[in-house]
């Protein structure tokens, strides 16, 4: 099939063919008028690609899929892909496990930010940020004003 008509069929434009062709992802060859012809493994190619894109994987890890596939045994490309995926899962619940870690910073510098009093005063925007203690936004009635006997600092 023509590259319109393979496009039309993955959903994935003409564009992003041509680049998975220069990046050795999809083969077509070319006919006498230079036009690129697939033959129906590409569709089946095109969605592998998606799925692997779906589990992050990068071009060029997909590129080196690909050939295994083409050329091993299932045996052979379970015991390369399994490893590839436990890593990958890994990485995933690290990133998740740092998101969670963000996510209760964020709601505890919301917490924060929210009980800050108005003042027309300037802040300093640490003080809501930086603190742990719910009164974080410190007001002239908080400060503690030095007595005649310590003098100032």
């Amino acid at each position: 099939m023509r590259i319109s008509e393979l496009a039309a069929a993955s959903g994935v434009p003409a564009t992003t063919l041509r680049y998975y062709e220069s990046v050795g992802l999809v083969t077509a060859k070319r006919g006498t008028n230079g036009y690129r012809d697939y033959d129906d493994d590409a569709l089946g190619q095109l969605s592998f690609i998606e799925a692997a894109k779906q589990l992050d994987m990068s071009l060029p890890e997909i590129v080196e899929l690909l050939t295994l596939i083409g050329g091993e045994s299932c045996t052979q490309v379970r015991e390369v892909l399994h490893p590839k995926l436990r890593q990958r899962l890994l990485e995933v619940d690290k990133r998740l496990a740092n998101l969670h870690l963000l996510r209760d910073r964020l709601d505890a510098a919301v917490t924060r930010v929210g009980v800050c009093p108005d003042s027309g005063r300037s802040c300093r925007s640490e003080c809501a940020l930086l603190g742990t203690r719910q009164d974080t936004c410190i007001t002239a009635e908080t400060i503690p004003q030095p007595t005649e006997n310590e003098g100032t600092r």
